[in-house]
């Protein structure tokens, strides 16, 4: 009969952790939980989304109203063009600035506004250019061809228009064109190319 040896196992007990590693468990465990500090770190992401988009509104506040007052102001312009009246000490083309000025409750810089008044015979000129002979068949206006010159000033244009205010009865087209300006001035990389305009014709009374 042959017996075996005897094999003797022994699992080995686990080692007590040190000190250094108990803290670092305990540190780890109560950080999961720890919510001190939490509103802080809320409030840093989502403050600038929150300011971001307050400006955003009032530039576009800023912008909605410089546009409607723009458009008032010439409406308002105009009807005093169309009256011929002229004030002592002044001049009808300083005058409209002033109402354009008036109107625009100062949003808009009166030193940077482009303003620009033209005189047609007829609604039907507004935009057109001045007759002529197309003797070649372009399409276009060549050097020598014959046309007529409507404004007078000796050479032909491809707008027929008169610059001023008229006289009674002439169609008078107002134009009053400006670059918006940020209002919180971090709009301005949008804004600087942003152009309001406003246009309306209107016939002097005959006076």
């Amino acid at each position: 009969m042959r017996y075996w040896p005897k094999i003797q196992t022994s699992i080995p007990r686990p080692r007590a952790p040190c000190g250094t590693c108990q803290k670092q468990a305990g540190f780890f465990a109560r950080l999961k939980t720890d919510e001190l500090g939490a509103a802080l770190v809320e409030a840093a992401l989502g403050l600038p989304i929150l300011l971001s988009a307050i400006v955003g509104v009032l530039e576009v506040a800023n912008f909605m109203f410089i546009s409607a007052t723009v458009e008032n102001a010439v409406l308002h312009a105009s009807r005093f063009g169309i009256t011929g009246q002229t004030a002592a000490g002044s001049t009808r083309e300083q005058q409209v600035r002033d109402v354009i000025a008036v109107q625009t409750f100062g949003r808009v810089d009166m030193d940077t506004v482009e303003i620009s008044t033209q005189v047609y015979a007829q609604f039907a000129d507004i935009g057109a250019p001045e007759p002529f002979t197309d003797e070649n068949a372009s399409g276009d206006y060549d050097l020598g061809e014959p046309y007529t010159d409507v404004n007078g000033n000796g050479s032909w244009d491809d707008d027929m228009s008169v610059a001023g205010l008229g006289g009674g009865g002439d169609i008078v087209l107002y134009r009053v064109s400006y670059n918006v300006q940020s209002l919180t001035g971090f709009g301005d990389w949008a804004l600087r190319q942003i152009n309001i305009s406003s246009t309306v014709a209107v016939r002097n009374e005959p006076y």
